[in-house]
């Protein structure tokens, strides 16, 4: 395919092009305007926010104030340690990401954010993350705006990037056709071009391409999500990393109203399918729920069944060390279509499992439970990760149809520790950076929960702060 060709004239022109105006878009704004340059976010929706609009799970940062108010001592070491030693994820970047994270974190508290407290998640030596987050993502992408506004970053919505333009001479990415409602336009970026456009999971053909077993997964990140900022960085020849697990699974929602199941499973739930037979653990142990829940896609049908009782369900949502719930996690089960039931059998019938199989599932997990305090079929000992003992699963039952969606991708294109984009010898494209989704390079092996957010913003900074230093094009 032959090269974006340099317009003959400019439609605008600005110092550093930001494509869009998300997790990772809007702290780059705010760190080039800062820096006494100009910023233009440009930004396809009508409104800021892509992923961020939509977190549901928590923040994750070390060495905050709320970890200090109650006495956790954290470092960007350990945080570094724990993410490396289970993700297997790509150490420069990694710790690129930890030694500043802080930063992205201070610059939403001075934009008045106050932060719900810290909840425990699995796979993290300390407790380290500020959420939960459910409803409270639009609170960020506000604060993030109106920091962007008052710094005077331009912020231009509908206007959908297309391709990069790149110097014919020097290679050195200038700038990127745009459509806009007005007809496509040429903009030109002095300095540089820095790619937070999200992932490609509404893309279907791209899933289908990267993860077939994914392909008929629920797509639950925005609209927005076609893989732009991809196939843009393919298109000027930009490596990529870890597509392998890309497309990686999310929580289980109801296979009927597409809400989410996950909560039940975070307080005891365990997943069977038609067969009656459980295929993973359930606490989320290998950091993420995103290996239970692809698995689940392997299940006859690409469906199972969470499976939980009163007891569980009466837990949901609850806040460690207080007597409140988080009511948004129980109104999540109440939007599941739900099958409830006296009897295994009655449970059997109504549902379509196997009641042999279900019968003896639960008879030996309940085992297990009192005599072992752990499931020894897949080493389960917790309800999220390690944290809080099982609980067995009594009369009456209640199981939800799932099958598993997809909120975040996990690799895209290759990025050096600075933000740049690299090509396939390893070499740094001139004047291209990109951070957040559309970036591989932190996971590999798995995901850390609450990582994703925390990542994209900081990144977003990463990448602003290297772009300014690019000489002018």
């Amino acid at each position: 395919m032959a090269p974006e060709k340099v317009p003959d004239k400019w439609d605008h022109e600005t110092d550093v092009l930001i494509i869009g105006g998300g997790t990772t878009g809007l702290p780059a704004g705010s760190i080039v305007a800062e820096a006494g340059f100009k910023a233009t976010i440009l930004e396809a929706r009508p409104k800021c926010g892509g992923s961020l609009n939509m977190v549901v799970g928590s923040f994750c940062v070390a060495g905050t104030d709320e970890q200090k108010e109650l006495g956790i001592e954290d470092t960007p070491d350990l945080w570094y340690d724990d993410i490396v030693s289970k993700c297997d994820s790509d150490p420069e970047i990694t710790r690129a990401m930890v030694n500043n994270a802080l930063d992205g974190y201070r610059m939403l508290k001075e934009e008045g954010i106050v932060w719900p407290g810290l909840v425990p998640h699995p796979g993290n030596s300390r407790n380290r993350n500020l959420g939960w987050l459910l409803g409270f993502g639009p609170k960020l992408v506000q604060a993030s705006e109106k920091r962007c506004r008052r710094l005077g970053v331009e912020i231009l919505f509908r206007h959908r990037a297309r391709r990069l333009i790149t110097n014919p001479e020097t290679g050195k990415v200038i700038g990127a056709t745009v459509e806009t409602k007005d007809g496509t336009k040429h903009f030109r970026a002095k300095k540089a071009v820095i790619i937070g456009s999200g992932g490609f999971g509404q893309n279907k053909d791209l899933v289908a391409e990267f993860a077939p077993e994914m392909a008929t997964a629920v797509p639950l990140m925005p609209v927005s999500h076609q893989g732009d900022g991809l196939i843009m960085g393919m298109d000027v020849g930009a490596a990529t990393k870890d597509m392998g697990v890309a497309v990686a699974g999310s929580w289980p929602v109801c296979a009927e109203t597409h809400a989410r199941a996950i909560w039940a499973c975070d307080f005891g739930a365990i997943m069977v399918n038609v067969h009656g037979k459980r295929f993973h653990e359930e606490s989320s142990a290998d950091g993420y729920y995103g290996p239970m829940t692809k698995a689940g896609m392997q299940q006859p049908g690409n469906v199972y069944w969470v499976i939980f009782d009163d007891d569980i369900f009466n837990n949901v949502g609850r806040i460690e060390g207080t007597t409140e719930r988080n009511m948004n996690h129980v109104k999540d089960i109440d939007q599941c279509k739900k099958y409830r039931a006296d009897t295994l059998d009655e449970l059997a019938e109504l549902t379509g499992i196997d009641a042999g199989g279900l019968k003896k599932t639960i008879e030996k997990y309940n085992k297990d439970v009192d005599e072992e305090g752990y499931d020894t079929e897949f080493g389960r000992k917790g309800q999220h990760g390690e944290h809080r003992g099982l609980v067995k699963i009594k009369s009456p039952y209640t199981a939800i149809k799932c099958t598993t969606c997809t909120t975040s991708l996990k690799g895209g294109l290759k990025i050096n520790p600075e933000g740049q984009v690299l090509n396939h010898y390893g070499e740094a494209i001139p004047g291209l950076y990109a951070g957040g989704e559309v970036a591989g390079g932190l996971w590999k092996k798995s995901y850390m929960l609450g990582v994703m957010s925390s990542a994209a913003y900081t990144q977003g900074i990463i990448a602003a702060r290297n772009a300014i230093m690019e000489p002018d094009a």
